[in-house]
């Protein structure tokens, strides 16, 4: 309702409502085909999403070669 959604009103179908709320703040459905994960940070401005610790371990680079064969 901060973006501007209608409030529910007493006795309204809760899927109507929120089909409602999504078209008045211009959300639309975006579909994924994997098995994917996305993190944004959410601020008004670019100070507050730096400010935003997203709690993910840190990653390290790709390997760059194939694993060394097993000396055998």
């Amino acid at each position: 309702m901060a973006l501007g959604a209608p409030a529910p009103r007493a006795g309204c179908d809760p899927a109507v409502w929120l089909r409602e709320a999504l078209a008045a703040v211009g959300a639309r459905n975006l579909r994924h085909r994997g098995m994917h994960r996305f993190i944004y940070r959410l601020g008004r401005n670019r100070r507050e999403r730096e400010q935003i610790r997203l709690g993910l371990p840190s990653v390290q680079s790709y390997p760059k070669r194939p694993d060394p064969e097993p000396a055998g």
